[in-house]
């Protein structure tokens, strides 16, 4: 994780150098299949100079995950925060977001909770991330184990009650079971960085951060990365994401899950519509409303139809998803948007083509 924006003022002034967790210093790590697997990237305002296609590198370089600075103590918001949220996403990348914590009271990480969730919500109404605590600043050193697990505790419980269940922390392994306990709700997110590393380390954890001087090919920045021990950073409750191995011939795919409803007596099933079209990415999306009279809704392949849109005249749709498919017949490839009814009752993917923007008018 980045240094904090008060610790790296003192640092500077002092000419000092902090290396959180255990690490000697090396020189910049390049890509070697002896390492173990880069498959979250963890960033703040410090990658700010990435764009779009830098996220992309990330993702066809077999990067599942992001976990992106969201805050800091009760006060600071990345100023990047919705730009990396949106390249991330983009890039079939599962998003996930992380506060940068000082409380030292149960006051204080309540108050530092909200500040967290104010300004995930203001990026995303999606709660299908883990939201992390960053576990490091050196007050926190000097409390009590008790104090820290306690503070954590109401952190989490202020980030449960707002509807995000997915928790973790983030520390260097020197302070778990120190300065702070790992537990069922937070399994782990550990910070070690040998400068040689291979294998898999704390597997009861759910993540392993490895370098922060790792340098993907083709880039010039270096980056913090981790091996993923599960899934829980990609998959959210209501979806899941998979990736395909890498290969010279074949694009990378993220698969997202969305939930259809059930075919009805009046859907149908064209295995020449389906056959049609491969999918080359699909992902989650921001909210976004729109309105059409065109166009159809469809399985996430197109091989059942659920209905005309125009038999919904009054409706206002909402995006959850979206998936690009390439269509074998015209070489050519076209967007598609999953969404959904404002009562939920009704949804299903339909070419973005169709869509127009805003609520519908004749709602």
């Amino acid at each position: 994780m980045q240094l904090s924006k008060q610790l790296l003022t003192g640092l500077a002034t002092a000419g000092a150098v902090l290396l959180v967790g255990a690490r000697n210093a090396s020189a910049t790590l390049s890509p070697s299949s002896s390492q173990p697997r880069t498959d979250m990237v963890d960033l703040s305002s410090w990658q700010s100079n990435l764009g779009a296609s830098d996220y992309q590198k990330l993702h066809d370089a077999g990067v599942k995950a992001v976990a992106i600075k969201a805050t800091e103590g009760t006060s600071y918001t990345s100023p990047v925060l919705q730009q990396q949220s949106q390249d991330a996403e983009n890039a079939s990348l599962a998003v996930n977001y992380y506060h940068f914590a000082h409380f030292t009271s149960v006051a204080s990480a309540k108050a530092e909770a909200q500040n967290f969730i104010n300004a995930v919500q203001s990026v995303t109404s999606s709660k299908n991330m883990v939201m992390v605590v960053d576990f490091e600043s050196s007050e926190l050193s000097g409390l009590s184990k008790s104090q820290n697990d306690a503070d954590l505790a109401a952190f989490d419980g202020v980030l449960n009650a707002a509807g995000y269940n997915k928790t973790d922390l983030y520390t260097m392994s020197s302070w778990v079971g120190n300065h702070i306990d790992t537990n069922t709700n937070n399994k782990g997110w550990i910070a070690q960085w040998p400068s040689n590393p291979t294998g898999t380390e704390y597997p009861s954890a759910n993540a392993w951060q490895w370098a922060s001087d790792y340098r993907f090919s083709g880039e010039s920045q270096n980056l913090d990365v981790s091996q993923l021990n599960n899934e829980f950073y990609v998959n959210g409750s209501a979806s899941t994401a998979v990736h395909t191995s890498p290969s010279s011939s074949t694009p990378k795919t993220t698969l997202v899950k969305v939930p259809a409803p059930a075919p009805t007596s009046s859907s149908n099933y064209s295995a020449a519509r389906s056959n049609s079209v491969t999918l080359v990415w699909r992902g989650s999306m921001h909210r976004h409303a729109y309105w059409t009279l065109s166009g159809a809704r469809y399985s996430k392949h197109l091989g059942i139809k659920y209905a005309d849109m125009k038999n919904l005249p009054h409706t206002t749709w909402y995006t959850d998803g979206h998936e690009k498919l390439y269509r074998k017949a015209s070489h050519s490839s076209a967007i598609y948007y999953h969404v959904r009814s404002g009562n939920g009752k009704h949804s299903g993917w339909i070419w973005r083509g169709y869509l127009h923007a805003g609520v519908n008018p004749n709602a």
